[in-house]
């Protein structure tokens, strides 16, 4: 008789290769492998377009800069 395995046969954890589905931040489009060049977005438009969202300032820290989050930084 043969033995059962308790766990399905499954593909090694590849990253995209797991079921992962990538979307671009910005424009949500759905990236065919995380090898794009411009990873995490789908293109350099997409890229650029958020390096000037944080250059006009549409992004923000989400707590202000405690001066001891250098010192926990170096304990680390």
């Amino acid at each position: 008789m043969p033995e059962k395995n308790p766990q399905p046969h499954r593909k090694p954890k590849i990253p995209g290769n797991d079921g992962t589905v990538y979307k671009c931040p910005l424009c949500k489009k759905v990236l065919p492998h995380i090898n794009v060049p411009t990873f995490p977005f789908c293109s350099d438009r997409c890229r650029l377009e958020d390096l000037n969202n944080w250059v006009e300032g549409n992004y923000k820290v989400s707590r202000p800069v405690d001066p001891t989050d250098q010192e926990e930084e170096g304990r680390r």
